[in-house]
């Protein structure tokens, strides 16, 4: 019982702050929604794949950490700074 609580909330939470908005992130110079949707998109499809095909046995909330960490690197690869993770690397 404590652990669908806990993965409620967690999920509550995750969704808050899943990223997916072009607002979330740095604008770039000359690179639009477009670009910034297609970006996105691959980098879901990567991240999905890279954390289903982790070994070992995970909870779906460890799967969810991991796609979402997959995600942000993706991202910053393609230049897209998340604000919120840049906010966070400021005060620590």
């Amino acid at each position: 019982m404590k652990f669908t609580i806990g993965l409620f909330i967690f999920f509550i939470f995750s969704n808050c702050t899943f990223y997916d908005n072009y607002e979330d992130f740095d604008e770039r110079k000359k690179i639009g929604k477009t670009v910034f949707k297609e970006n996105m998109q691959e980098c879901e499809e990567l991240g999905h794949l890279q954390a289903s095909s982790a070994k070992g046995s995970k909870r779906a909330d460890e799967i969810l950490i991991d796609r979402k960490r997959y995600f942000l690197s993706c991202m910053e690869r393609k230049g897209w700074v998340s604000k919120i993770s840049k906010r966070a690397h400021k005060s620590s």
